[in-house]
């Protein structure tokens, strides 16, 4: 969403995440698209990717300032792509935050998943969403909920 005079049109109330880019690896459309606009109408440039392979392909390519992914992906999931991610080198994308979002916390629990910022069970509750990406990244910004809905 754009305002009239061409910048970010930032929810009001929620953190400023312009000048970030931030990857959201999610294959389900619906989950996808709610996400790019969330995330964009606080000002952040975002990229999307279906699947882990095509997030992977963004890692090697762009600078990235956080990643929110889905840990039930197709192919390579979210937590097989979090522990490639921890192997890359600091300048290759290896240090970037990232926000594990799940709808099977049973198959997915965040006790056995390592090398997140943030974990979120589905449906996410937005709000919460972009304050934990503001408190992880120290953006300013009204006081975070930490962690969302675990």
């Amino acid at each position: 969403m754009s305002s009239p005079t061409g910048g970010a049109d930032v929810r009001s109330g929620l953190p400023d995440l312009s000048a970030l880019t931030v990857l959201v690896v999610e294959d389900d459309t619906d989950s996808r698209h709610l996400l790019y606009e969330v995330l964009q109408s606080c000002g952040a440039t975002v990229l999307v990717a279906e699947d882990g392979r095509t997030g992977q392909r963004y890692v090697g390519t762009v600078k990235l300032d956080l990643i929110v992914t889905d840990l039930a992906l197709p192919g390579l999931d979210g937590v097989e792509f979090l522990r490639w991610l921890r192997e890359q080198p600091r300048n290759r994308g290896g240090n970037v935050p990232v926000v594990a979002v799940t709808a099977y916390p049973g198959r997915y629990p965040a006790t056995n998943i390592a090398g997140w910022a943030a974990y979120f069970r589905k449906p996410l509750n937005p709000n919460d969403l972009v304050r934990t990406i503001a408190a992880i990244l120290r953006r300013p910004g009204p006081e975070p909920k930490i962690g969302g809905s675990t």
